[in-house]
């Protein structure tokens, strides 16, 4: 379940996000919970003691600003999603200081709203392609990991390797199809009928040469009858995700 702050001093503005932002969420079928907060000072009273997945922000606000805010939001939990919300367009670039998700100014209702659908449709990616990849092998008990630390998966007759940012490997008796089939689309690619990769580990694809090299400086192998699946799949990722 994912745990949604919404800060803003305005009351009817903060109640409207709260609206807007409950009824986005259940569009993208996420579970979630929402708490609200008209005071910095008070949002991070709470967040200190559980941090908060996503966080929306105003930023000009009495006794501390959403920048000040988010300063410490950092220092608590580093990979908290910040969205900022404010009428102030100027401070857009002042905000990367603080690695936000994204800048929204407001306007108009309509606007505001469209703006809210188009950030929350890409957060909603991005949570997905950070949820824990179940690892269960045949008569194996279930493990979790991160799809960070996983290079590429290869397959090997009924058995599947786990290639890990570490170096690591991990072993498991099971069909990379039925692999394939649970795993996030938007980060998991099949460059071969043995071979599926992490995009986000892609340093640079080699389309003449039918190679990918990841950025362990290992090269995984692109198959022809796999170049068009992957070359459409990787684009999408490239827009959704630079």
């Amino acid at each position: 379940m994912v745990s949604i702050a919404i800060c803003d001093d305005n009351k009817a503005m903060l109640d409207y996000l709260v609206e807007v932002v409950k009824e986005l969420f259940l569009e993208n079928n996420i579970s979630f919970k929402i708490n609200s907060f008209t005071s910095g000072v008070k949002f991070l009273k709470t967040h200190e003691i559980e941090p908060y997945d996503v966080v929306f922000m105003d930023i000009i606000m009495p006794e501390m600003n959403g920048f000040e805010v988010a300063k410490k939001i950092r220092t608590i939990a580093s990979n908290t999603f910040i969205i900022f919300i404010t009428t102030e367009n100027s401070l857009v670039y002042e905000s990367f200081d603080f690695q936000p998700f994204y800048f929204i100014p407001k306007e108009k209702p309509q606007v505001l709203e469209d703006r809210l659908k188009h950030v929350i449709e890409k957060l909603a990616i991005s949570i997905a392609a950070n949820e824990k990849v179940l690892i269960n092998g045949s008569g194996e008990s279930e493990r979790y990991i991160s799809p960070n630390d996983i290079l590429y998966i290869k397959s090997s007759s009924n058995q599947i390797i786990f290639h890990l940012t570490n170096g690591n490997t991990i072993l498991i008796r099971k069909k990379l199809a039925d692999l394939y089939e649970t795993l996030n689309k938007y980060i998991f690619a099949r460059t071969h009928n043995r071979i599926v990769v992490n995009m986000k580990h892609i340093e640079r694809v080699d389309y003449s040469n039918m190679e990918i090299l990841l950025d362990n400086n290992e090269i995984v192998k692109i198959s022809r009858s796999y170049k068009d699946y992957f070359k459409n799949v990787y684009m999408r990722f490239t827009r959704t995700f630079s």
